[in-house]
Parts: structure tokens; C-alpha cells; sequence
């Protein structure tokens, strides 16, 4: 599954990001499971609201975690997306 360009994700009705004060760490839940998260994806899955496409979450990452390569960091975020989409946590 591609990621394409018009794509502006946002989370499944069925997930949801909650952090766990115990873990000390964001979890993507979703019936009968759940998907803990490192400190990068949970900031990929906060930006995924609908209103963003993969150029504005990567261009906003960018800044926050400055001197990344963009063309590496969008490679990344690419995947990850992809990953949690084909899990049918995006739409």
C-alpha cells in the first residue's frame, strides 16, 4: 500500500492515541489490542488529524527535529504511515 500525495490521514474511527502515565508512553489502541508507541510515531500519529497531507506532517517534523533530511525523514514517515494504514488505523 502507497502513501499518495493528496493523502491527509487522519486516525480510524476504531483508534485512538492515549498516553499511559504507568509506561510513561503514547499508545495507539484499537479493539482488542494496542500499539505502543516511541516518542517519533506518536508525534506522526498527533499530526494526523485529516487537515494535513504528508508534506505538511513531514515539513512540521522537520522543523521540530531540525538537521533531519527531509527526503529520509519523509522516507520514514512514508512507512510508518503505511504500516498503521494497512493495520486500518488511518483512513
Amino acid at each position: 500500500m502507497s502513501t499518495d500525495d493528496g493523502w491527509r490521514p487522519r486516525l480510524a474511527a476504531r483508534a485512538r492515541l492515549k498516553f499511559d502515565p504507568v509506561a510513561k508512553q503514547e499508545l495507539l489502541l484499537f479493539p482488542e489490542a494496542a500499539l505502543a508507541l516511541n516518542e517519533t510515531g506518536a508525534a506522526i500519529v498527533r499530526l494526523c488529524d485529516g487537515a494535513r497531507s504528508i508534506n505538511e506532517i513531514v515539513d512540521l517534523l522537520s522543523k521540530n527535529y531540525g538537521n533531519t533530511e527531509r527526503k529520509a525523514l519523509r522516507r520514514e514517515v512514508t512507512d510508518f504511515l503505511d504500516t498503521i494504514r494497512a493495520r486500518g488505523l488511518l483512513q
